[in-house]
């Protein structure tokens, strides 16, 4: 067998997205787990919307995502160049052939008239078919315009015939080309049409495999029709299924196609983010979906990809939402970021799985943003560390450390007005002395241990609900919102939060 050949192409024309990142990915897994080569190009033969800053952003991305090339713009190879723009002298050979076989022609239509023609098509309900205006003139007349400087693109002829695609994922899928019609391959300012020049980069960078999202598959007749007119092997096709948010739309970047980068930005580890996009449209054979310290490359196939779309759940969007997550305040941020999503839960497993050395090397960054913390490095920073061994066991992000940081070391509770009013009732004075009377008892340890003694003070106090749980966590924060009570308790100790408690109430 030839050697597994894999590629991602983007266009640099905007940030890297879940979507896109999942595409790499997966192409990048395959590559590895198939001992074959995996290859970067930049697609940007749109010169209008490419920037060199949106390439750079994207290959950053990749690179923080651990997605590394074997060949690429940054990388080199054999094939260079890997960015389109550089490649327009091998693409005219074959555009020459083409016109050479009668299987291209020049199109002297002027934008202004396809536009008018496309407009009459949706006015009528109809697909958008091209009419053949210019494929029927003579040699003679094509030559005639184009010596007298006519602008002309170049159109592939289209024969009515049906035109399969077989698929890895999708399957056998048949397309009629009547409703294909003579499309671009070269447009009037001399560059190649997307569905042109990726026929020609994945031959001559001998890509085997083009694995890429189910939108494309729509791409993939005209792409068929000009290898099979060049006379070239077609690679093997994989389109992966779309991805969709939990309203179970299509994920625009309006419902959280937002740049990967962000959730770096959050504190996510890559790693996090990478097992949880590769669970995205993929299962692995044995079931298993923490899969650290390489076992992804190990057990990746392509072909356990689902046709069924993917839900992205880390965003809680109704029908309704529309939202822009980089443009949000972490408050507004909280409430709309799913806090059981599988990545949450993914990202908390690879903080508990690497070394606390580590994990605080990545943190510190996040620690320092915070004023306080910032200063309790400074002054004891081995203490710090020590309880940041205890509170990584239960943070999902590394943003999420400095508030329990703050708390564990804040020096006394001073209640705000509406943590005094729910503690300073009768009833809760009832509950707050139960619970005291339990931490002398049983001194919990653990969580589990602390939420026995808050459940056993509601019995002995006659309480439950918010009348049980608020005046203990007004009294020991002094707050009605924050962390996790159980989880909070476990990491001061219970000798701390019978303090802190004693306190408040003597205040009152």
């Amino acid at each position: 067998m030839s050697e597994i050949r894999t590629r991602f192409a983007p266009s640099p024309s905007g940030y890297l997205h879940i979507g896109g990142a999942r595409t790499a990915l997966f192409n990048y897994l395959y590559a590895k787990a198939m001992k074959g080569s995996f290859v970067i190009r930049v697609e940007d033969t749109d010169q209008e919307r490419s920037t060199p800053e949106s390439e750079k952003i994207i290959l950053d991305s990749l690179e923080w995502l651990g997605i590394k090339a074997d060949e690429g713009v940054r990388e080199g190879g054999p094939y260079a160049p890997y960015r389109q723009s550089e490649r327009l002298d091998h693409y005219r050979p074959f555009t020459e052939k083409l016109l050479a076989a009668g299987n291209a022609y020049p199109c002297f239509c002027t934008d202004e008239e396809l536009e008018a023609k496309q407009e009459r098509s949706r006015k009528l309900g109809l697909p958008h078919v091209y009419d053949g205006k210019c494929r029927n003139l003579t040699a003679e007349e094509a030559k005639a315009k184009i010596d007298a400087g006519e602008p002309h693109a170049i159109r592939f002829k289209v024969e009515p015939n049906e035109i399969a695609v077989n698929d890895l994922v999708q399957g056998k899928v048949k397309f009629d080309a009547r409703l294909i019609g003579d499309f671009v391959i070269v447009k009037s300012d001399g560059f190649p049409s997307y569905n042109y020049a990726v026929v020609i980069d994945d031959h001559e960078m001998k890509i085997s495999h083009v694995i890429r999202g189910v939108g494309h598959l729509s791409n993939t007749p005209r792409q068929i029709l000009i290898h099979e007119a060049l006379g070239l092997p077609l690679p093997t096709y994989a389109h992966i299924s779309e991805i969709v948010g939990t309203d179970r739309k299509k994920l625009s970047k309006r419902r959280g196609a937002t740049s990967v980068l962000f959730f770096k930005e959050l504190g996510y580890l890559s790693e996090g983010l990478v097992n949880y996009m590769a669970l995205l449209g993929w299962y692995p054979e044995d079931a298993v979906e923490f899969m650290p310290d390489g076992e992804l490359a190990r057990k990746f196939d392509v072909a356990r990809c689902s046709k069924s779309p993917a839900m992205f759940d880390f965003f809680q969007a109704n029908d309704e939402s529309e939202f822009d997550p980089t443009k949000l305040s972490r408050e507004e941020l909280g409430k709309i970021i799913n806090g059981k999503s599988k990545l949450n839960w993914l990202n908390q497993k690879y903080l508990r799985h690497y070394p606390t050395d580590q994990v605080w090397d990545l943190a510190l960054p996040f620690l320092e943003k915070d004023a306080r913390v910032a200063a309790l490095i400074r002054s004891d920073e081995a203490n710090v560390r020590r309880a940041f061994a205890s509170v990584k066991e239960y943070i999902y992000t590394l943003e999420d450390a400095v508030p329990y940081l703050k708390e564990i070391f804040r020096e006394k509770v001073e209640m705000d007005a509406d943590a005094k009013a729910m503690a300073g009732t009768p009833e809760a004075k009832t509950v707050l002395e139960a619970f005291l009377a339990l931490l002398d008892e049983k001194k919990p340890a653990t969580p589990d241990e602390f939420g026995e003694a808050i459940k056993e003070t509601g019995a002995r106090s006659g309480q439950k609900g918010k009348g049980l749980f608020m005046p203990v966590r007004a009294a020991a924060t002094g707050s009605l919102a924050g962390l996790e009570l159980n989880v909070l308790f476990s990491l001061l100790g219970w000798q701390i939060v019978q303090e802190r408690v004693r306190f408040s109430l003597d205040s009152l």
